[in-house]
């Protein structure tokens, strides 16, 4: 059973986010606003809950407006690193090493959540202009 504090919490989330279905580019923005301010801390486990609920609504948003075929976190992690010519030793920062580099760029690892977050800012840090996101990595 849930804690009472956490049931009002949840409650309060849900009021002040009022998640919906995502019907407008308008909504999928703010949507993504909100999500993108709250991977910057450590949640708690009623915003976790809100924050995979608006994840869920971004992504069935973006299913049907951006019917693009499913992207590959690896294939947009190689295209970053292409264009702008990125050795994979600036990203042993994000990884740990070269290897895991290596061996995300392979296929042979798949980029965890932490990761996708450090990615992101790596890329909007060194690159001006970008807008990427951890979703993009994941």
């Amino acid at each position: 059973m849930i804690p009472t504090f956490s049931q009002q919490a949840y409650t309060d989330l849900l009021i002040q986010y009022q998640p919906k279905p995502i019907k407008t580019e308008q909504e999928y923005k703010r949507a993504l606003t909100v999500v993108e301010a709250m991977m910057s801390g450590e949640l708690t486990e009623a915003e976790t809950a809100i924050f995979e609920l608006l994840v869920l609504l971004i992504e069935n948003y973006e299913k049907r407006h951006f019917s693009m075929g499913e992207s590959k976190p690896v294939a947009t992690l190689e295209s970053l690193i292409h264009e702008f010519d990125v050795e994979p030793n600036s990203l042993a920062e994000v990884f740990g090493t070269v290897e895991i580099v290596r061996e995300v760029v392979n296929g042979q690892r798949k980029i965890n959540q932490s990761q996708a977050e450090s990615l992101a800012k790596f890329f909007n840090d060194h690159y001006s202009g970008l807008s990427i996101t951890a979703f993009d990595f994941i």
